[in-house]
């Protein structure tokens, strides 16, 4: 199966947090940090807090994970206008480790079946209803 990968923004790590921007999603580009929180089990996770010289506000978490012995954060963004979470993976950059890329990677079939629900909504719906029923 294909899958589509876009960059949601790019982070760099000073003083054990992340500072970045996050510039896509068809929003204009927010400026984020992240704050280290300890869950109840004790387990660190970074809390990413948006437009944090403004009117911050809480865009989603990060909580670290391993894959075949590379870190990488998992992350979850949030927003009223999103209508779910997006779940995305905040990688360390191949060439610079200190830079980390947000990549969010959908299958293609996702972009299709929203095409689908467009090409077959209600009004095509209707018409193909009374195109069937009249004599």
């Amino acid at each position: 199966m294909f899958t589509q990968q876009l960059n949601l923004g790019q982070f760099f790590q000073a003083d054990g947090e992340l500072h970045g921007t996050l510039s896509a999603l068809a929003m204009a580009t927010i400026s984020v940090i992240s704050k280290t929180m300890v869950d109840r089990e004790g387990k660190t996770y970074l809390k990413l807090i948006g437009d944090p010289l403004g009117a911050a506000f809480e865009i989603g978490v990060a909580f670290p994970k391993d894959k075949d012995g590379k870190p990488y954060y998992s992350v979850t963004l949030e927003s009223p206008v999103f209508p779910s979470p997006i779940r995305a993976a905040l990688f360390p950059d191949r060439n610079n480790q200190t830079i980390h890329n947000l990549i969010w990677t959908r299958p293609e079939t996702t972009a299709l079946s929203s095409e689908a629900k467009v090409t077959n909504g209600p009004t095509q719906q209707r018409r193909h209803a009374r195109a069937t029923t009249s004599p």
